[in-house]
This record gives C-alpha cells, sequence and structure tokens, in this order.
C-alpha cells in the first residue's frame, strides 16, 4: 500500500503543474504600478492644464513621469512623498519582474515608448520640436497627433505575463 501511494504521489506532482501564487500577485502589482502612474499623468494634465508623459522604458525598466517643455522635461512630483515621479522596476524587490514591451502609435507621428496626456485628458502626442505643436502646447489648441491605436505596456513576472492598455480615444487605462 505504502508503495502505491509512493507511485500515485509522484504521478500526481508530475501530471499536476506547479502554481506560482506569488507570480500572479507580484505581475498584478507592477502591472498595478504602471496603471497608477498612468493615470496619474492623465489627471495632472487636466488639473495643471498642460502635457503630461509617462515614460516606460524596457532598457532601463524605468518608469517616469513629466511635463514636456521647450528645453528639456520636468519630472513631474509624486503626490504621496512630494519626490520626483519615478519608479525603477530593476531596483524593485521583485528582481525577475520586468517591463517587457511599452508601444504608443500616435497617427502621423512616431511610436515611442511613452504615453503623452494633452490638457483635455486625451492621449496625444507632441513634439516640442515642432514651432506649430508648441503653438498649440501653449495655446491650448488641439493640433497634435492622436493616440492612433491601444497604447500597451506588457509586464512580466516569472510565466506571467499583464498587459496596461490606453484606450485611443478616451485615455481609459485598463489592466
Amino acid at each position: 500500500m505504502v508503495i502505491v501511494i509512493a507511485v500515485v504521489a509522484i504521478a500526481a506532482s508530475i501530471a499536476v503543474p506547479k502554481a506560482d501564487p506569488v507570480s500572479s500577485f507580484a505581475a498584478d502589482a507592477m502591472a498595478n504600478e504602471v496603471v497608477r502612474a498612468l493615470r496619474f499623468a492623465q489627471r495632472e494634465a487636466i488639473r495643471t492644464n498642460t502635457y503630461q508623459q509617462v515614460s516606460v522604458d524596457p532598457a532601463t525598466q524605468m518608469l517616469r513621469v513629466y511635463q514636456p517643455t521647450t528645453s528639456g522635461s520636468i519630472t513631474t512630483t509624486h503626490p504621496l512623498d512630494k519626490r520626483d515621479y519615478q519608479i525603477s522596476f530593476a531596483a524593485n524587490a521583485m528582481p525577475r519582474a520586468t517591463i517587457v514591451s511599452a508601444v504608443f502609435k500616435y497617427e502621423g507621428g512616431p511610436t515611442t515608448n511613452f504615453a503623452s496626456f494633452g490638457p483635455d485628458g486625451a492621449p496625444s502626442y507632441v513634439d516640442t520640436s515642432k514651432l506649430s505643436q508648441l503653438w498649440s502646447l501653449l495655446s491650448g489648441t488641439k493640433d497634435v497627433d492622436p493616440l492612433k491605436e491601444d497604447g500597451l505596456v506588457t509586464i512580466r513576472y516569472g510565466n506571467i505575463e499583464r498587459v496596461v492598455r490606453v484606450a485611443p480615444v478616451t485615455g481609459r487605462v485598463t489592466l
């Protein structure tokens, strides 16, 4: 009987895949950090009547919220700790978690790794090097390139992936 139990236990351990609930929670936690940053940037753009951008860089594993200006960019302050809104996923306590990709395609503009929200909260690309777009940046008119399709940020922890989406017209951020 002991031999039968041992054989059944070995067969069960092979047949039933191991579930790692930590991977699921960690992937959700990282994806929620991205969601919070995107929603904050959108609300901050509306509140301050300025453009706000969220850069999600898979190469450096950094997320940064900032305001683009003609002379570079100004990092936006985090609402809780009042420091620059920057998150390093490489320095996170979860070393296996990574930003796999960030893709935002704008009509008439480039494909970038950042989401840009206009003063109305809609996702739209602004190129600070173009004079006509600089004028629209200063005057608040809508002479910029809107998001063409869902903006996507993919997060991976172990074998679990989560995709954060930004809707093209409304800027609605979903997980």
